[in-house]
C-alpha cells in the first residue's frame, strides 16, 4: 500500500519541478521522477500476490532502499544543494519522511532499528560524498533522524504489542492457555497437505475427561476448571514438541501428531491415560484430593480423508472408548 501511495505521488510533484527548474534540470529529473514511480508500482504489484512473512518484510526493504536510491539520485543532480536552496527541500525530506512512515508498520525491535539503519546510511552516504557530513546542518539532520526513529520504534512496538495480544486472545483457550479449535483445525489441515505430498504420516488423538459433569456438580466449577488447567498441563508435557495440543472444546482436547503412526500415537494417549490415573487435583477446601481420568481415541490419517472426516472418525474412536467403560484409549476403524 505505501508502495501505491508513493507511487501515485511522486508524479504530483512534477508541476512543481516545472515551475522550479530550467530545462536542463527538469527533464533527468521528469525521467529519475516517472522510472521511480514504475518501479514502485512494480513493487506494489508483486507484493499483492504473495502474503508471506519474508516476502512481506523484503518488500518493506525493498521500499525503503528505492526511495533512498531516488533521494541520492537526486541529490546527485542538484550537485548536493541544501535545503535552504529552495526545490531540494521538496527531496531533502524524504529520509525523515521514510523513518516516520515505519511507525505504521508493526516490526519487531531488531527489525525496526535495520530499517532505520539502511535510511540513515543512504544520507550519511550522500553527505560523504559531498563532504558536508560534518556541517552543522548534517548534525541536525541526523539528531533529527535519530529522534524521530526513536518515536517510530516505541510507536512499533506499542502496535505490535497489542497485535501480540489481540493475536493471543483470538487463538488461545483463556482457562488452560492451549491453542483453541480454530487453530488446531486450520493446523491439522495443513499437517494433512503435507502428509498428502509424502511428508510421513499424521496421527490424532481426541481427549474426554471422564464424568467431567459429575466433578462440577460434586466440587463446583471452580475445581472443575483446575481438572481442566491440570489435564492441559499434563497433556501438553506428553505429546511430541513437533505436535500441536489444544483444547477443542468444553472437556475435549485434541492432539496432532506429525510424524507419528497409529501405534506410536496408542502408545502417547496410553501414556496420558496412565498420568491421568495418578493424578489428583486438590480442591478449594484444601482437604479432598480429586482423582479423575480420560477417555480417547486414536486415528491416523488415510490418503484422501479430509479435516473433517478424520475429525468425524476419531471421535468415532472416543465414542467406543466411552462406550466400553472410559478410561480407555480405542483405535478408530
Amino acid at each position: 500500500m505505501l508502495a501505491f501511495i508513493f507511487a501515485a505521488a511522486a508524479p504530483l510533484w512534477i508541476p512543481i519541478d516545472l515551475y522550479a527548474m530550467d530545462g536542463d534540470t527538469f527533464y533527468p529529473m521528469l525521467s529519475l521522477r516517472l522510472a521511480f514511480s514504475a518501479t514502485l508500482i512494480i513493487l506494489a504489484m508483486w507484493g499483492t500476490k504473495c502474503a508471506l512473512l519474508k516476502a512481506a518484510q523484503f518488500r518493506l526493504l525493498a521500499f525503503i532502499v528505492v526511495c533512498g536510491l531516488f533521494y541520492v539520485a537526486s541529490r546527485l543532480l542538484f550537485g548536493g544543494g541544501l535545503p535552504e536552496e529552495g526545490i531540494l527541500f521538496g527531496y531533502s525530506f524524504l529520509p525523515f519522511l521514510l523513518v516516520a512512515l515505519l511507525a505504521i508498520v508493526p516490526l519487531t525491535l531488531v527489525e525496526g532499528v535495520a530499517y532505520c539503519v539502511v535510511v540513515t546510511m543512504f544520507l550519511v552516504a550522500t553527505e560523504l560524498y559531498f563532504g558536508t557530513f560534518f556541517s552543522i546542518h548534517t548534525m541536525g539532520d541526523l539528531w533529527l533522524l535519530a529522534l524521530l526513529g526513536a518515536i517510530a520504534l516505541l510507536v512499533e512496538l506499542t502496535q505490535l504489542h497489542m497485535l501480540l495480544r489481540l493475536y493471543r486472545e483470538a487463538t488461545r483457550d483463556v482457562l488452560t492457555g492451549l491453542v483453541n479449535r480454530r487453530v488446531l483445525i486450520r493446523w491439522l489441515t495443513n499437517e494433512i497437505e503435507k502428509s498428502n505430498q509424502g511428508e510421513g504420516p499424521v496421527s490424532v488423538l481426541l481427549f474426554d475427561l471422564d464424568l467431567f459433569k459429575r466433578i462440577n456438580d460434586t466440587y463446583g466449577h471452580p475445581a472443575g476448571d483446575a481438572v481442566l488447567q491440570s489435564f492441559a498441563k499434563l497433556l501438553e508435557g506428553r505429546v511430541p514438541t513437533s505436535g500441536l495440543v489444544g483444547r477443542f472444546g468444553g472437556e475435549e482436547f485434541l492432539a496432532i501428531l506429525p510424524g507419528c503412526n497409529e501405534s506410536e500415537a496408542i502408545a502417547i494417549a496410553e501414556r496420558v491415560g496412565e498420568a491421568c490415573r495418578s493424578s489428583s487435583v486438590i480442591d478449594s477446601s484444601g482437604d479432598v484430593p480429586i482423582r479423575y481420568t480420560t477417555s480417547s481415541g486414536v486415528a491416523q490419517w488415510r490418503e484422501g480423508e479430509t479435516t473433517v472426516e478424520l475429525i468425524s472418525r476419531v471421535d468415532q474412536g472416543l465414542y467406543q472408548a466411552k462406550s466400553s467403560g472410559r478410561d480407555l484409549v480405542a483405535l478408530a476403524s
